[in-house]
């Protein structure tokens, strides 16, 4: 099973074609987030999800092609990663139960 850690380990090997699933996937996130940055101008984009698991590497590239694609009111909106990896979705349901 090829799962995007397993991508992002790769292409932190060098492997070829990882490197180039890993630049492609981070333009096209990175033009994904801008565009969505721009529209809706956050104060924080947080990326979570399995892609996460990819780590600072990740974002650093992400936020790179943001920067590149945002309009200039949003360009410092800050890119991090998700705190409560893939129990966010839980701990939404929850608070929606409690409340």
């Amino acid at each position: 099973e090829v799962t995007a850690k397993t991508v992002f380990d790769l292409a932190k090997e060098g492997d070829d074609l990882a490197l180039i699933v890993y630049r492609n996937f981070s333009r096209y996130l990175g033009i994904a987030c801008a565009n969505i940055g721009s529209i809706l101008n956050p104060s924080t984009i947080v990326i979570g999800g399995g892609v996460s698991k990819a780590g600072q590497p990740l974002i650093d590239a992400v936020a790179g092609y943001y920067k590149e694609h945002a309009f200039i009111s949003c360009k410092d909106t800050p890119i991090v990663l998700a705190k409560l990896d893939n129990d966010a979705g839980i701990y939404g349901a929850a608070k929606l139960v409690v409340a």
